[in-house]
């Protein structure tokens, strides 16, 4: 590749490249070359100067080694050329429209009205479309207010009518498409190629060609490609875009990096886990987006309002036009709608929202979640995982009946380790942490949701979980280890009990540690106005009473198993309350999905995940207030607008019959609140 000096400072020298202007060289093919030279801090390409700004460590071996390089380098492709977009399509219209609108005064008169009309079509077919499927919608009224103007030979007002209906087509897609661009940005999912390890060879690729089990090259400045486990290397990695920490996190061989973050020093080499649409980033782009569809109540009746307002106002214009024998008074009726800005800001806006909830690591599923959060009067809380940190241990372990503790907790991780529960985890542990090794001698183990363990020991029965399954399932008596029972419950240990061979084995004490978070949010939701907070658990009497005074909770209810806990969100429902469910385990997911809003954290089980509405990321109670606190501002956002909405178009309806302004007046002020309203309603990602 040929090229001259133009200009040289130490560490900085710009370059003229002799390459075609024409077709346009892609920039990142130039840069390419130098991506991975030594000394080389960065590049940049402009093409339509054909200069390559390149800044380096200021050596002259580094001056020398990168002007050899790109000497030897091949000479670039041209630039791919994309087929327009949407957007482009509309600006493209836009601005044919307004060429010819401006240009009008040298237009012979006898060919206007024949560009009026041409100009016309597109908003006629729209209209005519929607009276072909049965509805009289907004299209129907521009088509219209349109054909009114023609009728009446105005074809002035007619092309400017047209003119402001295709600007203001526009800017709604723009601002659409504005939205969109915020939440990936947001997220840095746009980067469109990296650096991969084929056959010992770093080749720069599409994304989409990166493959599951490669070797993926980032080096500083760069963005993280994929979801992977690090090979190689050490790096300051920012993650802010998915997790919100501030600083830099240091990966290392065997870290889990993720797609969208930014390596800020060093350099890695990442085995890729997930590509493309399957990394964390983009799940989390496509649940936001897919969110939308899922109307808030609110949305949904301000829309169905506003449909139904449609043909009133054909009502007014035929009354308008009756009374005043006006037609330019009855079509400046027929420019102004309700529907085209509700349909536009409600969207932007819950997007907006669930875009700005993501931020704050929280996942909300869709408007309707949305708003049932900020509507949430009733709080219910499961206390494991919950308002406990979900890392217990075995606080203590006494044996009854003659068996052995060693014997006793040996045999209850032996048929624990087959159930992935924090609890079963903790015993599991507990028995390493001794040396205690347990063979498999059991048979098939069954685990009974939300009660616990059942298999066979030695030709014998052994139960390992809650107090009411091993007694009432199993038959075994209680009676010798209440003292050692209410002693367990009253330190707020949850109990594990263990019955062999119809006999009670022993008790295993486990503590779960409360959040230390966990007392100030119980305050803050009782700033925040909720009614109603429950804690929910499957501890006996006195431990769930322990637990809840330490926290200052009033309500709460003990031994709730799965059945219980649906039959209490049911009754807070019927009694008019919101519910808010929130609980990360297999025995709260049917909770969660009667809930009108079931809140999970990130560690919890799999199926608690898919059950619920909002899925914490993080994992903290005050990710809940901050999702709260954004859902209340963002249905806020909605009704303002609405409220705008309303008062702008009525205005212009007024003005229209009246004849204060002329129909053009009225579509200007129309199509203007309208993407007025719909920027506002970006107000949630700008933050």
């Amino acid at each position: 590749m040929q090229f001259r000096i133009l200009h040289e400072l130490p560490g900085r020298l710009r370059l003229n490249l002799e390459l075609p202007l024409r077709p346009p060289v892609d920039p990142s093919q130039v840069e390419a070359h130098l991506h991975d030279h030594a000394g080389v801090r960065k590049s940049s390409f402009n093409p339509h100067t054909r200069n390559l700004l390149i800044h380096y460590d200021g050596s002259a071996a580094t001056r020398v080694a990168l002007l050899i390089r790109l000497e030897a380098a091949p000479q670039p492709q041209a630039r791919r050329r994309r087929s327009p977009s949407e957007l482009d399509r509309k600006k493209k219209t836009v601005v044919r429209s307004g060429t010819l609108l401006v240009l009008r005064p040298l237009i012979p008169p006898p060919v206007r009205p024949f560009l009026a009309i041409a100009g016309a079509l597109p908003v006629l077919r729209k209209g005519a479309s929607a009276l072909g499927r049965g509805q009289v919608n907004v299209d129907v009224l521009d088509a219209s207010a349109v054909g009114a103007a023609m009728a009446t030979r105005d074809f002035l007002t007619a092309s400017i009518i047209t003119f402001l209906l295709k600007l203001g087509d526009y800017l709604e897609e723009w601002t659409r498409r504005r939205s969109r661009k915020l939440l990936t940005e947001m997220f840095h999912v746009e980067e469109e190629w990296a650096w991969v390890v084929r056959d010992g060879i770093e080749e720069r690729v599409n994304l989409e060609e990166i493959h599951e089990g490669e070797t993926v090259v980032v080096r500083m400045g760069s963005l993280i490609p994929v979801d992977g486990t690090v090979l190689e290397g050490e790096a300051l990695v920012n993650q802010a875009s998915l997790t919100g920490e501030s600083l830099a996190a240091g990966k290392r061989r065997g870290s889990s990096v993720y797609a969208g973050t930014v390596l800020e020093e060093g350099s890695l080499r990442i085995q890729a886990k997930k590509v493309g649409a399957q990394t964390r980033a983009a799940q989390m782009v496509r649940i936001i987006e897919e969110g939308e569809a899922l109307k808030a109540q609110t949305q949904s009746q301000s829309e169905a309002l506003a449909d139904r307002i449609v043909p009133y106002s054909f009502w007014l214009s035929g009354l308008t036009f009756a009374l005043t024998g006006n037609p330019a008074r009855a079509a400046g009726v027929l420019l102004v709608d309700y529907s085209c800005a509700i349909k536009l800001s409600t969207p932007v806006a819950i997007l907006a929202s669930l875009a700005r909830a993501a931020q704050h690591r929280v996942l909300i599923k869709g408007g309707k979640y949305l708003e049932q959060l900020a509507r949430a009067d009733a709080f219910i809380l499961d206390k494991t995982g919950t308002l406990t940190e979900a890392t217990p241990r075995v606080a203590g372990v006494h044996a009854f009946g003659g068996f052995d503790r060693d014997y006793l907790l040996q045999q209850a991780a032996c048929v624990e380790e087959h159930f992935p529960h924090p609890v079963a985890t903790a015993v599991v542990r507990e028995a390493a942490a001794l040396g205690l090794h347990h063979p498999e001698e059991h048979a098939e183990v069954e685990y009974i949701l939300a009660h616990g363990i059942v298999s066979r020991l030695h030709g014998r029965r052994i139960l390992v979980g809650s107090r009411h399954f091993v007694h009432e399932h199993g038959g075994v008596d209680m009676a010798a280890a209440e003292k050692e029972i209410e002693t367990f419950a009253c330190k707020g240990h949850s109990i594990l009990y263990v019955g062999i061979g119809g006999e009670l084995a022993g008790l295993i004490a486990i503590h779960d540690p409360v959040r230390t978070e966990a007392h100030s949010f119980i305050e803050a939701l009782r700033r925040e106005g909720i009614e109603r907070i429950i804690m929910l658990t499957g501890d006996n009497e006195a431990t769930a009473r322990t637990i809840a005074e330490e926290l200052g909770i009033d309500e709460y209810h003990s031994e709730a198993f799965p059945e219980r806990k649906v039959e209490i969100i049911r009754q807070l429902k019927a009694e008019g309350y919101t519910v808010a469910m929130v609980g990360d385990g297999i025995n709260d997911s049917p909770a969660l999905s009667h809930a009108d809003v079931g809140i999970s954290m990130k560690h919890g089980a799999d199926i608690a995940q898919e059950a619920c509405d909002v899925l914490l990321m993080e994992g903290t109670l005050a990710d809940i207030l901050a999702a709260r606190r954004i859902s209340k501002e963002g249905m806020g956002l909605i009704r303002e607008n609405f409220h705008q909405i309303i008062a702008v178009n009525s205005a212009a309806m007024l003005m229209a019959v009246t004849g204060a302004t002329p129909p053009v007046f009225s579509a200007a002020l129309h199509n203007l609140g309208t993407v007025a309203v719909g920027l506002r309603s970006l107000k949630p990602l700008r933050r």
